[in-house]
């Protein structure tokens, strides 16, 4: 398996401070470095996608994509290995109640 990056590591910091629980979990089933591994890949995936292809402002596209892993629909509920999709993202972190997501503009 490759390495975790700096995002990997942000990505694992924020998991350890805000889900406890699914930290626990996953290392209780020898899967917090894959899980981690693929949520980095996945958020590097989509930032590519929306900068390079998309025209996407740098920033909006970071917000949008740090969405992948702050925002799951419950602790609960790890990331999956899934690549992104532009109608069916899996969420990451612990909280129960997504906020509206608001359109980002390139600017």
């Amino acid at each position: 398996m490759k390495g975790r990056t700096a995002l990997g590591e942000a990505i694992l910091k924020h998991w350890r401070e805000n889900c406890p629980l699914m930290v626990r979990d996953l290392e209780k089933q020898n899967r917090l470095d894959q899980t981690v591994f693929a949520a980095q890949e996945r958020t590097g995936d989509l930032l590519y996608e929306m900068v390079s292809v998309h025209k996407m402002n740098y920033q909006a596209a970071w917000e949008l994509a740090m969405q992948e892993w702050t925002l799951p629909q419950s602790e609960d509920h790890p990331p999956t290995s899934r690549p992104p999709s532009k109608t069916s993202r899996s969420r990451t972190s612990c909280r129960t109640r997504r906020p509206r997501r608001r359109r980002a503009t390139s600017g």
